[in-house]
């Protein structure tokens, strides 16, 4: 078993965006993070123009509602009205559309992937968002609106970090959500499903260093579709591509990447306290448990006493197991969400 060492932290990292811990497969840096993030409130042309003044670069309006930023000091920007059904052209009738999409469905800007030590620096372009008036998941009971986290497999060529890592997640998903439930125009949606108990409880007895398709044997098993708090599909399709055309999954629109997608987070631009640094040290817990065998099997133990407890147990009861199990490192994801100290 894996055990703290030289590069695996034994306590809370005091930085707002720690580099990941090594896992065995590989190392925590310079694995890359795209980042998309969703809000409302601002035009999307008034978004550009904030980002192409944070970041420099050349801006061009490609339609009414989808405009690029190139050779920005992240490299390529994309804003966009996030609708497969966003309108085409910059006419007049184009614009009166995304007027009246704009309402509902939010402006997404997505990043190239980047540096970990690049992501203070995304953090300052979505604050001057927030200063420009952008509004997040809360701000309105038909918003729903997400933050994702793509991170970089640590074995990009095989995958072998999968296994660890999802089990990591698995484990801690029902904790994570009770310490910090997401918001109701959140949860009807349904593109942040927890995963299914049983898709759990057979993750969980796998062995940390299974290969890969231990893990896609589950997936067909018990994930139908890609929306889930941790979207493990772009990876499999990126690892096993002829086995993932089999899925059900693959008739959607699933771009093949080596990376983690963590779309569990709501986007809570416009929040006190709220930043992305809040949601990449949540991610950084998940790596931290898959990092170590002993902690992930103490969490474990946790998870499956949290398990058995009544439904109606209150949030505190439900969560102190796992927070126990983890100790120190549960400050990682404080109870109440951002802002909030243990």
């Amino acid at each position: 078993m894996t055990s703290p060492g030289a590069n695996l932290p034994d306590r809370p990292p005091e930085a707002r965006f720690p580099v990941l811990p090594d896992l065995p497969e590989g190392a925590g840096a310079p694995r890359a993070v795209g980042l998309e993030l969703e809000f409302g409130a601002l035009p999307p042309d008034r978004a550009a123009a904030i980002c192409q003044a944070e970041a420099g670069g050349r801006l061009r309006q490609l339609s009414a509602s989808e405009w690029v930023l190139e050779d920005s000091r992240f490299g390529t920007l994309k804003i966009y009205l996030d609708s497969a059904w966003r309108p085409g052209g910059r006419h007049t009738a184009a614009e009166m559309g995304v007027a009246v999409a704009r309402q509902v469905v939010p402006i997404e800007v997505v990043t190239d992937p980047l540096a970990q030590d690049r992501l203070p620096e995304i953090d300052a372009l979505f604050g001057a968002l927030d200063r420009a008036g952008a509004a997040g998941s809360r701000a309105h009971l038909l918003h729903g609106f997400g933050l994702h986290l793509n991170v970089a497999l640590a074995d990009p060529e095989k995958g072998r970090d999968l296994t660890r890592v999802a089990r990591a997640f698995a484990l801690l998903e029902g904790w994570l959500r009770a310490r910090d439930p997401l918001d109701m125009s959140r949860r009807v949606l349904p593109f942040t499903q927890p995963f299914p108990p049983d898709f759990v409880e057979e993750v969980a007895a796998l062995e940390p260093a299974a290969p890969p398709d231990r893990l896609f044997d589950l997936i067909d098993a018990h994930l139908t579709s890609r929306n889930h708090g941790l979207d493990l599909m772009p990876a499999y399709a990126q690892i096993a591509p002829d086995r993932f055309a089999r899925h059900p999954a693959a008739s959607g629109a699933v771009a093949a990447r080596p990376a983690y997608h963590f779309r569990m987070p709501e986007s809570r631009i416009g929040e006190a306290g709220w930043s992305l640094a809040y949601d990449w040290r949540r991610w950084w817990l998940v790596e931290r448990v898959a990092a170590d065998d002993a902690l992930a099997m103490r969490v474990a133990a946790a998870q499956r006493e949290t398990a058995a407890l009544p439904m109606l147990t209150e949030a505190e009861a439900v969560t102190a197991p796992i927070a126990r199990a983890l100790g120190p490192f549960a400050s990682m994801a404080p109870q109440g969400g951002a802002g909030c100290r243990p």
